[in-house]
């Protein structure tokens, strides 16, 4: 199936020119290269005060929802097991555990 067409007003047909020094278009190329994206559509970000995440801090976030998605899939079991009267106390400390260390990653990426 095809993308649907855009509205005449939701297309992006005017185009903008600014001038900057070398360093300063370097810098936006470096950018938008971080993030993964063309310079026009960091500039268009950054312009309309969207934040732009570069690809690392992207993909070190994705391993961490990763990893919190595996736990939160083990919780999830074990709540079904309990719900059917199975005893699993120590799994519980388990993941009490497993949450604490991924919480202190999280702690240690996000500190300055």
């Amino acid at each position: 199936m095809a993308r649907p067409r855009k509205e005449q007003h939701e297309k992006r047909s005017t185009p903008m020119q600014f001038r900057a020094t070398v360093a300063e278009q370097e810098y936006i190329r470096t950018q938008a290269e971080m993030a993964g994206i063309k310079p026009s559509e960091y500039l268009r970000r950054r312009a309309l005060g969207y934040e732009v995440v570069a690809k690392a801090q992207l993909s070190a976030n994705a391993a961490l929802v990763s990893e919190l998605n595996r736990i939160g899939v083990n919780v999830n079991q074990l709540a079904r097991s309990v719900h059917r009267d199975s005893a699993f106390q120590e799994y519980w400390r388990e993941i009490g555990v497993e949450l604490n260390t991924l919480l202190a990653k999280v702690a240690a990426h996000h500190d300055p």
